[in-house]
Formats: C-alpha cells, structure tokens, sequence
C-alpha cells in the first residue's frame, strides 16, 4: 500500500512538471493562458469552474443557480458555475493531486488545506497565477477584508501572491465559560484568579451545585486536546502546542518551558480528587463534548464564542435539557504573576483559494471571488434572500425560516470556505455574540505577542522530528495529569528532547524566526506599494 502511494505522488509530481514545462507561463506570465491573451475579462459567456468542500454539496441546487445569476448581473455577460464538489476528508487531496496532475482537468479555482508541499510544487512548476495585478484590479472585497497579516503568511518572498485564504478564523474563537446558576446556587463569585477558579471547580464537582443530591457533577471537561486546559496553561503564559518567544529575543518550545511543568502537577492534582472529568482524557472528539455540555453536569468548560448564538446547536441542545441552565463567558483566568490570556487564532488561515493555470481568464476569475466575498452575495449563498428565507428583528437577530434539511436542500453552505467572512455579514452572529468576538480579540492579544507563529513551508527538521517528540510529549504529558506518570517523568521528556532531535529543530526555528522577522519588514513595503493603494 505504501509503494503504491509512493508511486502516485511520484505520477503525480511528473505530471505537474510536465505540465509547467508545456505552459512556462503559467507563474510568470499568466495572461497568455487561452484565447485571452491578456487575462483580462472577456464579454462573451462564461463558465468558472470552483473546487467545493463545505456546505451539504447538494448538486444542481437553488444557491448555484442565484450565484450564477448574482455574476450574470455584476459582470453583465452570461456566467455559469462549475460545483466540482470534493469527496471526503479522507479521499479530497487525492482528488485535488489528480486534478492538478493536467491542466485540462484543473479547475479554474482550486481549494486546499494542509497541503504545504504540494502547495510549494505547484508554485514551483508554474502552474498557480500569481494574483497580486488581478487582486489590484477586482480584488477590494478581499484585500478589504484580509487584514496586512493574514495577506503576510500567503506572501511568497518573490513578491508575489499565489494563494489567499479561504478561512481565517477570529483573532479569538475561544473562551473560558462557567455556569453561572451553579454559580448562584452556591453563593460564589466569578473567579479571576486560578486560585479562585479552582476553588470554584472544586464547589462545583463536590458541593452539589444542581442541588439533585447526587454526586454526578464535574469541575471541568473538554476534548482530549491541550486546549482545554487553556485556562491553566494561559494563565502561566504557555502553550505546549507552540514555539514561544522568549524574554531573550530566542525562541523555545512551549512544551520545555518550567510553567508547564507547574500546571501538569496541578492538573494532575485536580484529577486525582476528581475535579477533572475523566472523559478528557480519553478520546473524547467536538460531537462527544457537544454531547456532554448538552448533558448539563459541567462546570466549566473552555468553548467556542459560537455557543452564546441562541440559534446554535450547541446552545439549543444544552437548553433543552438545562432550561434554567446558564453558561457565560469570563475573562481568562490570570495566573502567579498575573498574566492571563485567551487562546490567540493565527492569522494564517486553515485552507486557501488559488487560481489555476486552466483560467483563461484568471482577472475574472478573481472577480468571482471578490464577488462572491462582498458582504451582500455572500449573505445571499450562505443565507438565501432576506424575507424570503431568513428574516432580521429590530435587534438585528437572524431568524432562518427553514429547517436544516430544507437548507441542505437549497445548497446554503455550498460556497463555504470562499473568503468565509467573520464580521457582520455572518449574520448567525448576535451583535451581543459580535461583542464577545472582538472581546475574546483583545484578551488574547498577550498571548498572541509570546507565540512565533512560522510562515515557512521549508521546515525540515520539524518535519523529520516532530513527530517522535510529539508523540513523546502527548504520552508524558497525559500520563502524568492521569497520574499514571509522576511528575518527574516531566524532567525525564525534557532531557529526552534534544537528543529526539530538538537541538536542531530549536536551531531551525530560531533562525526561521530571525529570517521571518526581516521577511515582515520586506512584506510590509510590498504590500504599502502594491495593495494599500489599491483598497
């Protein structure tokens, strides 16, 4: 099985190569691709074809025909739009390898995630437009939207744009929540410091907060991930997960640093009194902890911001069992030396939109994308048309009139991941779930100035060691809160880095760090001469 994916990725690559040698043009020179020799708009029909991963994928749907019909108008020339829907999460990159492996079977716009090499490979055959003069001309909803730092970590060192991202995630999607009628029910305040707020899970696990006159509550629970323990790894100002910054000006794995080692005892502790749900850590997925909040016997909980909409799921299953139940966001727990922080989104963006070398038209193209990320055509795909399908009250709250099924139906979500905007055009959210965005912004702020977040796709050394390292940290680390570890075996991780190859990926990433600080300095003439005129 390994040979024969081997294989293919070496089919795949020589294809691509092939393909670049055929059409030199395809990075340098994008407008002599088809019969438009200039890449400019045409006025005749046209068809734009657009890989899809999100949303129902529900084929020949109404939203397709009302996008098509949004482009007919704004370009004022007949346009179809190609759905090449993506299969499963497991099979899409090798559908998006096979594709890209022909220019007759690529898609005028591609859309990926996590696929750095190949990203790199494409980009070094030639067969990605480079979309800075396109994003110059038809571009303004985008390079509106995209703030200087998200269009940085897309920035290719030559100068040019190859990819923009398809969705970035809030500055902060994440918050500590607690229920605030245990709260009430046992006479205590809002804790903000982790002192208070493990005094406060403690009540909650053994002073019958429900007041059922059982023993059937939990402190705190989570996913079987580092971050829901955020508000005890923020609190001391470290991240396992990510390269910190150091007082010193070096950079320094979040995992090595002497506060983790303070919160693994402490965690450790709570669990052994049974603070800690159990659950945690075990593999406990999204869908199992939605379950479990729904379920009404946490705490507290650390979440996404999403949950305070009162149409969301989550909201809606953990008030149906919990009528009188009351989460509610807090500040980040401030820790010893009281530095306290939420969990910061990176600017980078999970998944990314490029044009292909197949567009015969790449400056249309863009247009479709710009289009199609201005705030009243991506209400329209995403949402339908206001009166019809949703309605707004006088307190800007949205009220969808359809079902689930009935929006799977219509296709709604199809287009999701084209510039996925996060502000007032997604009108799920509340303006009082807005609020808490741009609050959950500002509070993770500190942390977000301590982490290194690398814009390098070039990391071999990480990509040779991080994984044995990984591997050994997640085993210690889960080991010793379940205490099936001591606290020791801590030291023994640390000692043990180095010699895994943590040597060289610290040299690495200190340098990565030096490079990319003068990459910014570069980036940010770039972008005052070639994007900030021409929002």
């Amino acid at each position: 099985m390994k040979k024969s994916l081997g294989l293919l990725i070496v089919t795949v690559f020589m294809l691509v190569f092939s393909v670049a040698c055929s059409n030199e043009s395809g990075g340098e020179s994008s407008g002599e691709k088809g019969n438009n020799a200039t890449g400019e708009a045409g006025t005749g029909p046209l068809n734009v074809s657009l890989t899809l991963m999100g949303g129902p994928k529900t084929p020949d749907a109404w939203v397709n025909e009302a996008l098509a019909k949004d482009l007919t108008d704004h370009l004022d020339r007949d346009v179809t739009v190609e759905d090449i829907f993506l299969p499963s999460w497991s099979d899409a990159k090798t559908k998006i390898n096979l594709m890209m492996s022909d220019k007759s079977s690529m898609p005028d716009v591609l859309w990926f995630w996590d696929m750095n090499k190949e990203y790199k490979q494409w980009v070094d055959a030639g067969v990605l437009q480079d979309l800075t003069p396109y994003l110059q001309s038809k571009g303004q909803n985008i390079i509106n939207y995209y703030n200087r730092e998200n269009l940085f970590y897309s920035w290719d060192p030559s100068g040019k744009i190859y990819r923009i991202p398809g969705d970035v995630s809030e500055p902060g999607t994440m918050t500590t929540m607690i229920r605030k009628d245990w709260l009430d029910n046992l006479g205590l305040d809002v804790p903000t410091t982790i002192d208070e707020y493990v005094d406060v899970l403690r009540a909650f696990t053994f002073d019958d907060p429900d007041g059922n006159g059982k023993d059937d509550t939990y402190g705190i629970s989570g996913e079987n991930l580092y971050r829901a323990f955020a508000p005890f790894f923020y609190a001391y100002g470290v991240d396992v997960e990510q390269f910190m910054i150091q007082d010193d000006g070096t950079i320094k794995y979040g995992s090595l640093m002497p506060e983790t080692r303070e919160v693994l005892e402490l965690l450790q502790g709570l669990y052994k009194e049974g603070v800690i749900d159990p659950r945690v850590l075990t593999n406990t997925e999204q869908q199992d902890v939605d379950d479990i909040m729904a379920n009404g016997k946490i705490g507290s909980i650390y979440r996404w911001v999403a949950f305070f909409n009162p149409e969301s799921t989550y909201n809606l299953a953990f008030k149906e069992k919990n009528p009188d139940g009351e989460y509610i966001a807090i500040d980040p727990i401030k820790g010893p030396s009281g530095f306290s922080s939420d969990v910061p989104s990176d600017a980078i963006g999970w998944s990314f939109l490029s044009v292909t070398g197949a567009a015969e038209e790449p400056e249309t193209v863009v247009d479709v994308i710009d289009r199609m990320a201005s705030p009243e055509t991506y209400r329209l795909i995403t949402f339908g048309q206001e009166g019809e399908l949703y309605t707004i009250d006088e307190n800007g709250v949205y009220d969808s009139k359809l079902s689930v099924d009935e929006r799977n139906k219509l296709g709604l979500g199809n287009y999701n991941w084209y510039v996925q905007r996060k502000d007032e055009a997604n009108l799920e959210n509340t303006p009082e779930v807005n609020e808490l965005f741009a609050a959950r912004d500002k509070s993770s702020r500190p942390m977000r100035e301590k982490i290194f977040f690398v814009k390098s796709l070039n990391r071999p050394m990480w990509t040779e060691y991080a994984t044995d390292i990984n591997t050994l940290r997640d085993e210690t680390f889960w080991g010793i809160i379940s205490g099936n570890l001591p606290i020791t075996a801590y030291d023994d991780f640390v000692d043990q880095y180095g010699a895994l190859g943590g040597d060289k990926i610290d040299e690495e990433t200190n340098k990565l760090y030096s490079e990319q600080k003068n990459q910014w300095e570069e980036f940010n003439a770039w972008y005052d001469e070639n994007i900030e005129p021409y929002k």
